[in-house]
């Protein structure tokens, strides 16, 4: 009897532990970071909306087959049937691995890119063929070549046009005949693409347009050939090779501009009067509701100008008909709509002190101001002219967030659609009727959404759960507000240990980036960076960020703090920041750290340099250590010109205050770094011999400004935190 009751009892215990063992969460590895797709989110990808609104079409890949698949969604029924097998995409007996997809406006046919190659942050090139939906043929553009670009059907469906070789090209669908739009691109001279600076600083990789009624072109024609030449050097071989980077550092000359309209029937290109001032941007151009009229818009060199000329594309006049101005820069996004139904257009400026939209006409005149208040338009995103919309991007709730509403074109009922608080991004119907919403927040991976126009959920797509995060004791952001000791307000996150004791005296790990209206505090679910950050909680570390003055959200005013001197109020609040975390009680003050990338890989050189009183260690990635040396656009437009602001150049120049160094500080630097060139790091390293300070470098070979690729982030990561337990 005894032996029995033991044995119960011995069952008992037995299988008490085995639910506490199944309980036990795992920590994190960097291998399951940053070489397995078991933490990454599951949005529905490649969403198109069908012309006809009825139904969108969505990409997922087959585990069998390993190609995806492309779905139809019925908005009404809600049910998901095949549309297109991967499989099934085949072109002279080779399977075609589909990149990205396009419907035609009449949603009888299907734009396949194939795989896409790389050539720098925006801009791609790939073979692509044009699907026949019902049939299932399948039509190679341009003979399968390969090195296709920006790509793009004309609005009556009847033509497809493309970049190749550096000229224009358009094929007529029913016949398959090919014609040249331009004939003089060169290595030099490039029609319908953009050179390096403009496609990174503003933000485009396509630089032609069809007109409304597809019987015109509208292009940029860029000639670098004054711009200086940057080396990038690949060693992997036993004598190097040498890449050549037309490359325009502060105060050298940009690529001339010029503005082209090719009238197709005509065979003629009439060329857009822009002026005489060939050292100027045009960073957009837009047709109207009309293919006789042609805006464009004109940047001045210093970025703080911004007009909006009207063209005749017959004979290429132009008229002014809206200008812009700030005391620092203008922001140029993508936020001018111009209305097809009448003759006006949404336009958003800063004037005010936040940035708000604008109902102008033809002539130029204001009709009224949409939005108002003190707080920031982020983009505009879409606008239902049959009923008065403007929908956008905005913070009115918060800066820390991003939020979905619309208003009236006449200024009236300002609403939130976007219901939960957080981020979100969305993809409207051609109808305007529905939306689809990208939506997360600190602690919730991203959902997809189907809603209506008002913001009430149809259905939801995709929940969004990660199911390995069950295995984790997850911690999320936790937002905070702080004062600098001159009492301004700074936002602000910590990320604490799962197990945190607020008794216990914890080094910190700080991250930023600080750049011009950049924000990292933001209440969306992270990336990689977020789950190393957890990782690093889970090795006894607490996180930190904060946005100094000088960065986004908070309207024009507090983002032009940073003008002529990019290392003054962010180094000045980055340095707040530690005094206010030295000052809780649970924060060891003699082990805090900093790290960030790029524009945070200069702020961390510059708290170890100008710092060192707060900061013990820095690892520094990719970072800019002289603005001299990085690209005119970007420099410029928050630096000012060299020649005018030479004070302020050398306050920032990272060399100049080398001598500073105190602490343990990693410079980690890809050798093809076609962004941040690595003489950026070399120079630092030079001046830094000169003063006997001593600091560590990593090189990745061949690595450009992301440094991936392979095991490559694991690799970094594993440094990266070594480099912390060894050092902080």
């Amino acid at each position: 009897m005894l032996l029995n009751k033991f044995a119960k009892i011995s069952v008992l215990i037995i299988i008490y532990s085995c639910v506490l063992f199944s309980q036990t969460k795992q920590p994190l590895t960097l291998q399951e970071i940053f070489t397995s797709d078991d933490l990454r989110t599951t949005p529905v990808l490649n969403i198109q909306w069908r012309p006809d609104s009825k139904a969108f079409t969505f990409t997922k890949r087959n585990s069998e087959t390993g190609f995806s698949d492309i779905y139809k969604h019925d908005i009404i029924s809600g049910t998901n049937s095949i549309l297109i097998r991967g499989d099934e995409l085949v072109y002279n007996s080779k399977r075609i691995k589909m990149s990205k997809y396009r419907w035609t406006k009449d949603g009888k046919f299907l734009l396949i890119e194939g795989p896409i190659k790389a050539i720098w942050r925006h801009s791609t090139q790939a073979p692509f063929y044009l699907l026949n939906v019902a049939t299932k043929k399948i039509t190679a553009l341009a003979k399968n070549n390969t090195h296709l670009r920006n790509v793009k059907l004309s609005p009556n469906g009847k033509l497809v046009g493309f970049v190749r070789s550096h000229n224009i090209y358009v094929v007529d669908l029913s016949t398959g005949k090919e014609k040249a739009v331009t004939t003089n691109g060169t290595n030099n001279i490039l029609n319908g693409e953009f050179d390096w600076v403009y496609e990174e600083e503003f933000g485009l990789a396509d630089a032609w347009r069809w007109s409304p009624d597809s019987k015109k072109i509208a292009f940029w024609q860029l000639d670098q050939t004054r711009v200086k030449e940057f080396h990038l050097i690949d060693e992997m071989y036993s004598y190097n090779k040498v890449f050549n980077l037309k490359y325009p550092k502060v105060g050298e000359q940009n690529a001339i501009v010029k503005i082209g309209v090719a009238d197709l029937d005509a065979s003629k290109t009439n060329w857009i009067d822009i002026g005489n001032n060939d050292d100027i941007y045009i960073p957009r151009i837009f047709w109207t509701n009309s293919s006789s009229k042609l805006a464009v818009l004109r940047l001045n060199r210093h970025q703080n100008f911004l007009e909006l000329l009207m063209a005749n594309t017959k004979n290429g006049k132009t008229k002014v008909i809206i200008t812009d101005s700030d005391p620092a820069w203008i922001d140029v996004r993508h936020d001018v709509l111009f209305l097809k139904s009448r003759d006006q257009i949404i336009w958003t400026s800063e004037k005010s002190g936040f940035k708000h939209a604008y109902l102008y006409d033809y002539r130029g005149k204001l009709l009224n101001q949409i939005t108002k208040g003190n707080w920031e338009i982020t983009e505009v995103a879409d606008i239902d002219e049959k009923n008065n919309w403007l929908y956008f991007y905005g913070k009115k709730d918060s800066p820390i967030q991003q939020n979905i509403y619309r208003a009236k074109l006449n200024g009236t009922k300002l609403e939130s659609i976007s219901k939960k608080h957080g981020w979100h991004n969305g993809i409207f119907s051609p109808n305007h009727q529905y939306f689809i919403d990208y939506y997360s927040n600190a602690s919730t991976p991203t959902k997809t959404i189907l809603n209506n126009a008002d913001g009430s959920i149809v259905r939801v797509l995709n929940d969004g759960k990660i199911p390995a995060l069950k295995k984790h004791n997850m911690v999320y952001a936790q937002f905070v507000k702080f004062k600098t000791t001159d009492g301004t307000e700074l936002n602000g996150y910590f990320i604490k240990p799962y197990n945190f004791n607020p008794d216990k005296k914890y080094p910190v790990l700080v991250y930023g980036y600080g750049g011009p209206g950049s924000q990292v505090v933001v209440d969306r679910w992270g990336s990689y960076r977020t789950y190393w950050h957890q990782y690093m909680t889970e090795q006894g570390y607490i996180i930190f960020c904060s946005d100094n003055r000088g960065t986004g959200g908070r309207g024009k005013v507090f983002k032009n703090l940073s003008y002529g001197d990019l290392s003054k109020w962010s180094v000045h609040d980055q340095i707040e920041g530690a005094k206010y975390l030295a000052k809780l009680p649970y924060v060891n003050k003699n082990r805090i750290g900093f790290w960030g990338w790029s524009g945070g890989g200069y702020l961390t050189i510059a708290m170890l340099t100008r710092g060192a009183d707060y900061f013990k260690t820095g690892v520094a990635v990719a970072p800019v250590t002289d603005f001299k040396l990085y690209d005119a656009i970007w420099t410029e437009r928050y630096m000012g010109l060299l020649n005018e602001n030479i004070e302020g150049y050398k306050k920032a120049n990272l060399n100049n205050t080398a001598d500073g160094l105190k602490g343990k500080l990693l410079i980690i630097h890809g050798s093809s770094d076609d962004n941040v060139h690595y003489q950026n790091t070399l120079q630092f390293i030079n001046r830094c011999i000169s003063l006997n300070k001593k600091i560590d470098l990593f090189i990745y070979p061949n690595r450009a400004h992301s440094i991936s690729g392979e095991n490559t982030r694991l690799h970094l990561f594993t440094k990266i935190t070594d480099y912390f337990l060894r050092n902080l």
